[in-house]
């Protein structure tokens, strides 16, 4: 007995000293065999995106399943390099541009042995064991993986995808890919080709929906569109093409267009063309264009604007000259500085006072720098100047300046130093 267990000692030892190469075969869910030549392909041809949005973030959870010590383990010294064929998958697929960004998710599942793979993993150990791995360790292996593509937190796709192998522990190589790492790659590229085989034919089955609606210009066909779960990748595709055939519109009958289909689709203010985009930005029930209609109905600018900063949503830090063009379409410029300002980050304690205190005739709030050296603080700094500056010259009963001139020295106190050239 002690000379058996002194055998199989040896000969683990031997195994231990002479063995260490790996190779397996791996194949797609489809059948097709990943190679190394495939992979190099992969890798050197990264600039043929087959999915119309733009790159994102790309993970990949290889072990969702292991314990969070574990978990700690593999971030501080990482067994496979899955992440980084994830952004190369994702640079391969993702286009480079203005259109949304798309993030992606893998996530593998936890392997379900069969009664007959662990007996084939117990059955060639003890052959390699006894041959010195003349006897290979053979370990048939079967993934599931999930993807997940996600643009501005909407689901886009969604599938499963299957991929298989047989990996080869010998001191003889066998099977295509050798190597401890590159068998490692390939399980992941495995996976990635499995899934590109089901998005290709996803995508190739949305292009004649999308030829088609490429060549309309019926604004109710394509505005239907967005709305149609069949058109997944080309979506915004369709959405630059919509907002491209209504900037050729009459203005009453684009911007009704434009109220409905952003009350669907908020995304598609980014796609709207020229100053208009900016009547349609904000919150819901309360975006330029709603606050603007109010105005209309005679409810004033002080209500309106506390409105706004009772909601306490963004909506951008306009330019100057968009704060111009807002008032010329007849928003009160204190309205526009509410904006800007519900817009801005949290001042800390202790910081700023309020716009419209700064501009009240009287007001005794002291000179406050400019946030900053940046250009988009400047053009901020000048919006809230401009909009300060249109409240003075609209104060009432000041029938000879007077308090338009305290309100207007107020002003300048606070904004002289941006920069700013409306005084």
């Amino acid at each position: 007995m002690r000379r058996v267990l002194k055998g199989l000692a040896a000969s683990a030892m031997g195994v231990s000293l002479l063995s260490g190469c790996m190779s397996a075969n791996y194949y797609t869910e489809q059948g097709t065999p990943i190679t190394q030549d495939t992979i190099d392909l992969f890798n050197t041809n990264p600039n043929n995106p087959i999915i119309p949005y733009a790159k994102g973030k790309a993970t990949y959870n290889a072990y969702p399943w292991a314990s969070e010590r574990i978990q700690r383990a593999f971030d501080e010294k990482p067994r496979s390099s899955a992440n980084d064929e994830m952004a190369r998958a994702a640079d391969y697929w993702l286009h480079d541009g203005d259109m949304p960004p798309l993030d992606i998710t893998v996530t593998r599942h936890r392997p379900k042995n069969s009664v007959g793979t662990v007996a084939t993993v117990l059955v060639t150990t003890l052959g390699c064991t006894f041959s010195l791995c003349l006897v290979p360790v053979v370990s048939p292996q079967h993934f599931d993986t999930t993807i997940e593509m996600r643009s501005e937190g909407e689901l886009v796709y969604s599938a499963n995808a299957h991929y298989r192998g047989t990996l080869f522990m010998s001191w003889f190589p066998l099977g295509k890919l050798r190597g401890t790492q590159k068998v490692t790659d390939a399980a992941w590229y495995a996976s990635f080709f499995s899934h590109e085989e089901k998005l290709t034919r996803s995508i190739v089955a949305e292009e004649p929906l999308y030829d088609s609606l490429k060549k309309s210009k019926d604004v109710d066909k394509l505005a239907a569109a967005l709305d149609n779960p069949q058109l997944k990748f080309y979506r915004p595709l369709v959405s630059t093409h919509l907002a491209e055939v209504l900037a050729g519109k009459k203005r009453n009958e684009r911007l009704k267009a434009y109220a409905a289909i952003v009350g669907k689709h908020p995304e598609f203010a980014d796609e709207i063309h020229g100053n208009e985009r900016l009547l349609f930005i904000g919150p819901a029930d309360l975006r330029v264009m709603d606050v603007l209609k109010e105005t209309y109905r005679k409810r004033s600018a002080p209500a309106m604007a506390a409105s706004i900063k009772a909601a306490g949503q963004p909506y951008a830090l306009f330019t100057p000259e968009e704060s111009s063009w807002l008032t010329k379409e007849g928003l009160p410029a204190d309205v526009v500085a509410a904006m800007i300002e519900a817009s801005e980050p949290k001042a800390a304690p202790g910081g700023s006072a309020g716009l419209m205190a700064a501009a009240a005739p009287g007001g005794q709030v002291g000179a406050q720098p400019v946030a900053g050296n940046t250009l988009e603080a400047t053009a901020t700094e000048c919006s809230k100047a401009y909009a300060a500056k249109k409240v003075c010259e609209t104060l009432p009963g000041d029938p000879f300046g007077l308090l338009m001139r305290g309100c207007m020295a107020q002003v300048k106190k606070k904004f002289g130093g941006s920069g700013c050239s409306i005084f």
